[in-house]
């Protein structure tokens, strides 16, 4: 199949390592800074270099691939959905309602499919816990997530304000999101964020009554964890990328698929069911955004 990336950011590369995986064929790169673009078409032997949106909306590709920085997603998707062409684009959609209900109105009219590239939801170790779960006929009761964010990631000199103001955004979203992954549908939430101080809090229902609890304070010197409680089962992530099932008489390790360990984890499974709903044409559905 034939791509076409929008922006070629330090991701860009990641993505490219599974794009030629799956036997996918990139023919082009759109940039702002064109200098950049022809560097990276000559070293990974990508063959044109797109100018204008309208370029790509008249070149006969399979897919698009929107990987613009936090704060150019939105404006990109606005461009790039009349196409009608597929879309993956990277996290977050937008950094607010205003921006989301634009973006669904336009896709309203053009009817475009669309993932977003929420990877931590196609971690292979994710699966396996739920698949022992569904195993031994057990359900989720509650979620922990603590996700301290580290200032010094924030405040890297690649990141300009608006990214850095809208952070939860930018990059916590990866942890909100795995609320839903795992728990469904949110019936109900409360917040106690204290945004001056960096701290964040809330919890609340989701669907099948499962509750959840999210935490994030940005002073605290820790990873990224969560907690899965089901009847006399524990299932611990710290960090995200490792595993363990606690029962009353176990410890079991998760170990990530080659695929996980190869590629940035997430990236292969997550590119795999995109692929898939492009060639069948239907809608995205779990585990896709």
């Amino acid at each position: 199949m034939k791509a076409i990336l929008i922006g070629f950011g330090d991701i860009a590369e990641r993505h490219l390592d599974v794009l030629k995986a799956h036997k996918c064929n990139v023919i082009g790169i759109l940039t702002k800074n064109y200098d950049k673009a022809l560097i990276k078409s000559k070293k990974f032997g990508i063959p044109n270099i797109y100018t204008s949106f309208q370029d790509v909306i008249n070149t006969e590709c399979d897919f698009l691939m929107n990987l613009t920085s936090a704060d150019k997603i939105a404006s990109t998707m606005m461009e790039l959905i009349p196409s009608r062409k597929p879309i993956f684009t990277e996290k977050p959609v937008g950094f607010n309602t205003k921006e989301i209900e634009q973006l669904l109105e336009q896709n309203n009219k053009f009817n475009c499919p669309i993932m977003v590239g929420t990877n931590r939801r196609f971690y292979s170790i994710f699966h396996k816990a739920l698949e022992f779960l569904n195993e031994n006929d057990k359900s989720i009761n509650a979620i922990k997530i603590d996700a301290p964010e580290r200032f010094e990631s924030i405040n890297a000199a690649k990141f300009n304000d608006t990214i850095r103001k809208n952070w939860m955004f930018a990059n916590s979203i990866h942890s909100v999101d795995l609320i839903r992954f795992f728990g469904g549908d949110v019936k109900s939430v409360k917040s106690e964020s204290n945004p001056d101080d960096f701290k964040f809090h809330a919890e609340g229902v989701c669907e099948n009554n499962i509750e959840f609890s999210y935490s994030s304070n940005w002073n605290e010197v820790k990873t990224w964890n969560i907690t899965i409680l089901a009847d006399e089962i524990k299932i611990i992530f710290e960090p995200l990328e490792k595993g363990k099932i606690i029962t009353n008489h176990d410890e079991i390790e998760l170990n990530p698929s080659k695929e996980d360990l190869e590629f940035k984890p997430g990236f292969f499974s997550q590119l795999s069911h995109f692929l898939e709903n492009v060639v069948t044409k239907n809608n995205i559905v779990w585990p896709g955004s």
